[in-house]
């Protein structure tokens, strides 16, 4: 046993190269490996284990104060079936006001703790309440114009003006902003909004009905009339799920490649380490040892280098993982774990040193059963008759002989030059697939932007009366109870068409209708005009022609089990229409969403005029100066001009194509060095042949020639190979996403690559494999014939 430890200890240190670059490749194998599973763990159920370690509300409940007292609303906490309970805490709905302008609308809640019994904060950026004068935030809402240390306006009468301290997440989103309880100017303010929140969980909530059942108990002595609303965990839990279900199928995909990955490499790597020390093993087995000791030999060496190599590797992924974890739960939008759940490292550190361990044995256990003159052969030059016919007919051509010699090389020894192969095959397939979800991201942004068709969009912010029969602005909004100027349709059209820099307008009155059998209502968009051009892009049939017809959005068609050519019946409260859906279209709505012809809904819409003008512009048209000048013509409140783009903002897809880029460079990161080290062992494995051949003649500059001409064709198979499995993948992927999200997909989100894309792909592995080479090429130009020929 001393005899083996003490080869193995003394085979690390005189290969200290090789050393390094097995200690390199474990770590950095350990290190994507902590990630990958990190990922695949965190996006395990995640809003399930985020509810549990913040103590969801499985009901929270908005009651009205003029109905009910706050000691009535205590007493429901003690209730039977109740576990815990936070509030009661006032509560008013108001919209946040940035710029001096309308922000989003918000549900605003006075609460001092940020960990309560139900419902605990996650404050992710900033700091929580002090007192009075300050709010927090969702992180949801957080943006370029929202952020820590800003002072806003909130949309009650007084426009009382807060600091924002910092942002939190609530896993049930019970509100959107917080404020210190005793803010009267805002949770009481006159003429908003108002009410009280409480916060309950219970001793059974397997179901909603569950739920239902023990709020009901919990209630039971209030007035009927108290409850104004309320949130309840499963549906909450349903739609969450629902936007991740877009999200985790990619970020799986990834990480089990980063996995494969690694223990590919790590095989590769210490498997090429092994077979590069045949001759060692040849003089080993002349000195007497047995081939167990021979195996041991060499599994202790990799082990030597690997365990702590290994250690770190942990260490590495876990603090590689903070970012990444970070915005992979923001791209989720749930408070999540920050951290690697501590099972992933500890498996890591069992994992990664077997593989090294088998990846070992295996080629020793080979190689130790060699007699000791053919291991030393073998250590020397490939097998006599490998390649050698390739290698004649190269030589035969009329290439220099630097690059006839190494393109033959590969063939001289297939099984390393299968393993870099494979190395480079995995790097340039992650490049390939994050090429194209990056690009089918791109294209869904657009088309959910629509901003290529119609740049303007201008908005008829009310034309109802309230009840003294006057048109003002919503409670919650800037300037709320202010008197609108009277709307004419007609004259707005006419001043949007009389613009300098109008190409098409078309008018949309935006009402709602319901469908027998379906619970949520259907949002309709009926256009007043010709609205083949306004962007929605067809996944199936055809845009709608006639009266009677209509094209619906993916949700649409999957929440009510119809298909595109099935006849629907819709109805609202001036009665029932039949309508044919003659298309399906691919829309970024979450509600069910049906387009059609105005005319189409004729007396259902009664006399009401277009909300909303849809607005395309003249080649070179600058859309805010447009908008602008459209706001100044107009000349009335109640109109509202923005150009597109403002609102175009697309928060998950951006994260989602910035989560693809990190992965993707990580992964070809570690692919990269991967082909590195098997590069450098095996020009350290040639070093022999090198010395002959520049005793003969052969100068540094054809050496590097000869070494980086070796792995074009890796690479060049590699990177071929890296095409179609990085399309098969990207295929497969686009449409469990799509599924996931519930909606269809049009064919250009799916026909990303072009042919000079493909190309550029495909020389991927050659660009791969030849900077790969680059440094031991250089390495071994430089070697003198005398060190090549006396070394191993």
């Amino acid at each position: 046993m001393r005899a083996v430890v003490r080869a193995a200890t003394a085979a690390v240190r005189r290969r200290r190269l090789q050393s390094v670059v097995i200690g390199t490749v474990v770590l950095l194998a350990g290190a994507t490996a902590v990630l990958a599973a990190g990922l695949i763990a965190t996006s395990t159920a995640p809003f399930d284990r985020a509810f549990a370690r913040q103590q969801g509300a499985h009901a929270a409940v908005a009651y009205d104060p003029s109905k009910v007292t706050a000691d009535a609303l205590k007493a429901t906490a003690t209730a039977s079936g109740v576990t815990a309970a936070a509030g009661p805490y006032d509560t008013v709905k108001a919209s946040l006001l940035i710029d001096g302008g309308r922000g989003p609308m918000v549900d605003i809640v006075g609460r001092s703790e940020a960990a309560p019994a139900v419902d605990r904060l996650e404050v992710t950026d900033g700091t929580w309440l002090a007192g009075p004068g300050q709010i927090v935030l969702s992180a949801q809402i957080k943006g370029p114009r929202l952020k820590v240390g800003d002072e806003i306006a909130i949309g009650v009468p007084g426009q009382p003006k807060l600091k924002i301290v910092g942002f939190a997440a609530s896993v049930t989103g019970t509100a959107q902003a917080w404020v210190w309880p005793s803010q009267t100017d805002v949770l009481r303010a006159k003429e908003a909004e108002t009410g009280t929140q409480m916060l309950y969980r219970f001793s059974s909530a397997g179901t909603d009905d569950a739920v239902r059942a023990a709020l009901a108990t919990a209630t039971a002595g209030l007035p009927a009339d108290a409850i104004g609303g309320t949130t309840r965990y499963h549906a909450v839990r349903l739609e969450v799920n629902g936007n991740l279900a877009t999200m985790v199928p990619f970020v799986v995909a990834f990480a089990v490649l980063g996995l494969i990955m690694s223990v590919l490499i790590v095989a590769n790597v210490v498997g090429g380490a092994v077979v590069s020390g045949y001759r060692t093993i040849g003089v080993l087995k002349s000195l007497g040892y047995t081939p167990r000791q021979v195996v041991a030999v060499y599994a202790g060496q990799a082990m030597l280098v690997g365990l702590p190599a290994a250690a770190l590797g942990v260490v590495l992924g876990n603090l590689l993982a903070l970012p990444l974890l970070a915005q992979t739960e923001e791209a989720y939008g749930l408070p999540g774990a920050r951290i690697v759940p501590l099972w992933v490292s500890l498996a890591a550190l069992v994992a990664v040193p077997v593989v090294v361990g088998l990846a070992a044995v295996v080629p020793a256990t080979r190689a130790g059963r060699l007699p000791a003159t053919q291991a030393v052969a073998v250590g020397r030059a490939p097998r006599a008759g490998r390649g050698y016919r390739i290698r004649r007919l190269l030589a035969a051509t009329a290439l220099p002989r630097p690059v006839s010699f190494g393109l033959g090389t590969p063939f001289a020894r297939p099984g390393r030059s299968a393993m870099t192969v494979v190395a480079v095959l995995l790097g340039a397939t992650t490049v390939v697939l994050a090429i194209g979800l990056s690009s089918s991201f791109g294209v869904v942004k657009q088309h959910f932007a629509r901003t290529a068709a119609v740049q303007v969009l201008v908005d008829v912010v009310s034309d109802q009366p309230d009840g003294e029969g006057r048109v003002v602005r919503p409670a919650g909004g800037p300037n709320p109870g202010e008197a609108l100027d009277p709307v004419d349709p007609a004259k707005v059209r006419g001043t949007i068409e009389a613009q300098p820099g109008t190409a098409r307008v078309v008018g949309v009155t935006r009402t709602e209708v319901t469908m027998a059998g379906i619970a949520e209502p259907i949002e309709v968009e009926a256009y007043d005009g010709g609205a083949t051009w306004t962007g929605y892009p067809l996944i199936g049939g055809r845009w709608y022609a006639s009266a009677g017809e209509a094209v619906a959005g993916s949700r649409m068609l999957r929440l009510t089990g119809t298909r595109v050519g099935d006849t629907i019946t819709v109805s609202t409260g001036k009665g029932p229409l039949r309508v044919t859906i003659v298309g399906e279209v691919f829309s970024r709505s979450a509600d069910p969403t049906l387009f059609m012809d105005r005319s189409s809904l004729g007396a259902l819409l009664g006399s009401a005029g277009p909300n909303r003008f849809e607005i395309g512009l003249a080649p070179g048209t600058d859309p805010y100066a447009y908008a602008k000048a459209l706001d100044q013509a107009v000349g009335s409140n109640a109109v509202l001009p923005v150009a597109a783009a403002e609102r175009a903002g697309s928060e998950t897809l951006t994260l989602m194509v910035g989560l693809v880029v990190t992965l993707a460079t990580l992964l070809s990161a570690v692919a990269a060095l991967g082909v590195f080290n098997t590069v450098v062992l095996n020009t350290r494995d040639r070093v022999h042949e090198i010395g002959v051949l520049k005793s003969i003649g052969m100068t540094p500059g054809q050496v590097r020639l000869m070494v980086i001409a070796s792995m074009t064709v890796v690479g060049l198979v590699g990177g071929l190979l890296a095409v179609p499995l990085g399309l098969l993948l990207h295929h497969r992927l686009l449409p469990m996403i799509a599924g996931a999200a519930g909606t269809g997909i049009p064919t250009d989100v799916v026909d990303v690559y072009s042919w000079p894309v493909l190309a550029v792909c495909a020389l991927l592995g050659v660009a791969l494999a030849v900077l790969g080479a680059l440094v031991p090429a250089t390495w071994a130009g430089r070697t003198r014939p005398s060190t090549a020929l006396r070394a191993e």
